[in-house]
């Protein structure tokens, strides 16, 4: 524990998904340790209620995801002027805009800022199929090169994204800090009802994500078509919210995996829809270390995910779960089917990774690591 308490402003962008829900754990983290805690994020964030809830002041800011330079001076402004009249010890700010804005306000308020990108976006530029995709890699890595020299520091969300800032020279290597991501989950939940009734007789395997291009979702309907070819197709539900959700529908009404594959938007919490699961697939294109992973595993859920990021640190391959290649349905096809007729490998696989999750991804050590890299900027 520090000398005293820190006042310390988390700001993110992103108004869904992983970063959220890893800001309300630091934040509730930090407030337990006695630190004063501000969270700044967009006004329909999904966790601003729970923050309220916990005590926490949550500050509605407008944060856009792209570049709007007369919307984004505004939020520069205020930021200043907020570091400078809340007395704050540090700012700790979360995903590429946020993290662009804030470092920006960081220096100008002479107030040292905590960068967590989780994932850096540069190095998904380049997997995206567009005729800009490679300028747009090169001045984005630029950017945070040049962002790098103004941080307090960076803290990478696992050991593949922590080399990578290093090997990209983003920052001093002692400014470059690991501190795996944390989750907490309640083990106790009771199964989702309409996963439970879809069931049938075999194992269920379960997508719980955003809907979105990054979770890999077109591998996945290319993956159950080949099974549904094979004669082979298991129940699959794919739970989420998300901009693929009308492709993902045309995709199961229009072929053969209508009768096997379930499509639920996501409510609430994970645990209820992990909890009735036999196994959980993530064909992920690229990640930092996803969220869903890790809280399958503390509920003792097997995965079957892709090389992308830190998930291999988390999946361990034949251990945890199973790795395959990102974008080859045909792997993932594999891959499920072997788990699919295997009940032994997927008790053995999911008792593994919860004993992996209890071990390295806990909240608690989550917060404590990063409270010593914020006493420390």
């Amino acid at each position: 524990m520090p000398d005293r308490p820190l006042r310390v402003l988390e700001l993110f962008q992103p108004p869904a998904g992983g970063v959220p829900v890893y800001v309300a754990h630091l934040a509730r983290g930090l407030t337990s340790r006695g630190h004063h805690v501000v969270v700044a994020g967009p006004p329909n964030a999904a966790i601003r209620g729970e923050i309220e809830d916990a005590g926490v002041r949550y500050l509605p800011l407008a944060i856009f995801p792209e570049l709007r330079p007369r919307q984004d001076l505004r939020l520069l402004r205020r930021l200043v002027a907020l570091l400078r009249t809340g007395n704050f010890d540090a700012m700790h700010a979360h995903a590429q805009k946020a993290g662009l804005v804030g470092r920006l306000a960081g220096m100008i308020a002479r107030v040292p800022v905590l960068y967590t990108a989780n994932c850096f976006t540069y190095r998904t530029q380049l997997l995206k199929a567009r005729p800009s995709a490679r300028v747009r890699y090169v001045a984005a890595k630029a950017m945070e090169r040049l962002l790098g020299r103004i941080a307090g520091g960076i803290i990478a969300v696992a050991d593949e994204e922590r080399q990578a800032a290093l090997d990209d020279r983003l920052a001093r290597p002692e400014r470059v800090h690991l501190v795996l991501t944390g989750v907490e989950v309640e083990p106790d939940v009771q199964p989702d009802p309409a996963l439970v009734a879809f069931r049938g007789e075999g194992p269920l395997f379960g997508f719980v994500a955003t809907l979105r291009d990054q979770k890999g979702l077109p591998v996945l309907l290319d993956a159950l078509e080949l099974l549904a070819a094979r004669g082979g197709a298991p129940r699959v539900a794919i739970v989420g919210n998300g901009p693929l959700w009308g492709e993902v529908q045309q995709r199961l009404a229009a072929g053969s995996l209508g009768q096997t594959t379930l499509l639920v938007p996501f409510e609430d919490r994970s645990e209820p829809y992990l909890a009735a699961l036999d196994a959980l697939v993530l064909p992920s294109l690229w990640e930092g270390l996803p969220l869903a992973v890790l809280e399958a595993m503390f509920l003792g859920v097997p995965v079957v995910a892709t090389a992308v990021g830190g998930t291999p640190e988390a999946v361990r391959h034949e251990r945890t779960g199973l790795i395959v290649p990102p974008g080859d349905a045909l792997a993932l096809a594999d891959a499920m089917a072997r788990m699919a007729v295997d009940p032994d490998l997927r008790e053995r696989m999911g008792s593994a990774a919860r004993q992996e999750a209890e071990q390295r991804f806990t909240v608690d050590r989550m917060v404590r690591e990063t409270e010593a890299v914020l006493v420390g900027l």
